[in-house]
C-alpha cells in the first residue's frame, strides 16, 4: 500500500468516527486564519469575493472542505447538500487534497517529487488559483475553488499536513524514525501523525495535538475572533518579512517548504515507543512522549503558521488576476 493510500485510509477513519479532532487546525483555527486574510484584502480582491460569496467573510466557508469531506459519509451539516453531494460525487478522492506527505529530511517540496502527486494540497491550491482566473478543472465553480482556496492554504500552514513520520520497526517492535527520503520511501509511516499517540485517549495524538489543543492555547479560547486577534499581533509585527517572492502561481509550493522545515520542529524531542501494527501492514499506533518543553516551543509555532495562512491567503488574493 502506497503512502498515500495509507494515509487516506486513516483520514477517512476520523472523519468517519467524528467531526472534531479530524479538522486540520479545527474549524476555529481555519475560521481565525480567514478572519485574518479578510482584514488584509485590497479593495479589488474583496470586491471580487462579495461578487463570489455575496460578502467578504473567509472565515464563513474556511471549513468548506472538511464539511465536504464529511458528507461523504452522509455526516455533517453538509449531509443532504445538493452542491456538497455533486462536489463529492465528481471528486470522491477529495480527502486526499489536504495534505502531503514528505520526509522529515526532504529538502524542500517539488511538485514532481517523489513524494508528491497531483492531488497533494499543493496542488489544488495551484488548481483553486487557476480556476478562479477562469481557467481549471470546469466542474470546479469559483466559489467552489474560492472554499478550497481559503481551507487549504490553511491545511498548507499545518506543520502536519506536509512533514510526515516514517518508520523502521524494530524486532522488538520499537519504532525509529528515519527522515531520509530514499531510506524512508519503503518504510511505514504515522499518517500525518495521527498514529502517534502520547496518551490512552482516543485523540491522545500528535496531529489532534497540533489541530486543536496548541490552537486553543494560543489565545487561551476556542473563538476565532480572539484568536485572530493574536494572530492580527503577530502579523503586524512581522513586516514585510512574510511576503512571498516569484511567481504567485507557485507560492504554495514555498510554503510547504516552510512547514516542512516546522514539521522538524513539530518532531523535534519526541520519543518513539512501542508500535501496534495494521492487519495488512502498516503503523496502526505509535506510543509517544512529548517532551517538558513542547508547549513552549510549539504553541508560538502554530500561532505564527496560523498567522502566516491568514497573510498568506490574503496576499494571493490580492496578487490573483481575476478575469473581468
Amino acid at each position: 500500500m502506497s503512502p498515500l493510500s495509507k494515509r487516506t485510509g486513516a483520514a477517512l477513519a476520523l472523519a468517519l468516527a467524528c467531526a472534531g479532532p479530524a479538522y486540520p487546525w479545527g474549524p476555529e483555527g481555519h475560521a481565525a486564519a480567514g478572519l485574518v486574510a479578510t482584514r488584509n484584502l485590497t479593495p479589488a480582491a474583496r470586491a471580487h469575493v462579495v461578487a463570489i460569496l455575496g460578502n467578504d467573510d473567509l472565515s464563513a466557508i474556511a471549513s468548506w472542505m472538511d464539511e465536504v469531506r464529511s458528507a461523504y459519509f452522509h455526516q455533517g451539516v453538509l449531509a443532504t447538500d445538493p452542491e456538497a453531494l455533486r462536489f463529492n460525487a465528481e471528486f470522491p478522492k477529495n480527502g486526499e487534497w489536504h495534505y502531503v506527505d514528505l520526509p522529515l529530511g526532504t529538502a524542500s517540496y517539488e511538485l514532481d517529487g517523489p513524494f508528491s502527486n497531483p492531488h497533494d494540497v499543493v496542488h489544488m491550491v495551484e488548481e483553486a488559483v487557476r480556476v478562479l482566473e477562469g481557467g481549471g478543472d470546469r466542474r470546479i465553480t469559483k466559489r467552489e475553488a474560492l472554499c478550497m482556496l481559503v481551507h487549504f492554504v490553511g491545511d498548507l500552514h499545518q506543520p502536519l499536513h506536509v512533514g510526515n513520520g516514517y518508520f523502521e520497526i524494530g524486532a522488538d517492535g520499537s519504532a525509529r524514525l528515519v527522515t531520509d527520503p530514499k531510506a524512508a520511501a519503503s518504510l511505514p509511516n504515522d499518517k500525518g501523525g495521527n498514529a502517534d499517540f502520547f496518551g490512552p485517549g482516543k485523540y491522545d495524538e500528535l496531529h489532534a495535538y497540533w489541530d486543536t489543543s496548541l490552537v486553543d492555547k494560543v489565545a487561551g479560547s476556542r473563538k476565532p475572533d480572539r484568536i485572530a486577534a493574536v494572530l492580527e499581533a503577530r502579523l503586524s509585527g512581522a513586516g514585510s518579512a512574510w511576503t512571498s517572492k516569484g511567481d504567485y502561481h507557485h507560492w504554495a509550493e514555498a510554503w510547504a517548504t516552510e512547514s516542512l522545515a516546522a514539521a522538524r520542529t513539530a518532531f523535534s524531542g519526541v520519543a518513539f515507543g512501542a508500535v501496534t501494527p495494521e492487519k495488512r501492514g502498516g503503523i496502526r499506533r505509535i506510543e509517544i512522549t512529548l517532551p517538558a518543553h513542547y508547549d513552549e516551543v510549539c504553541v508560538p509555532l502554530a500561532a505564527e503558521r496560523l498567522a502566516k495562512a491568514g497573510f498568506h491567503l490574503a496576499e494571493l488574493l490580492n496578487a490573483i488576476r481575476w478575469p473581468d
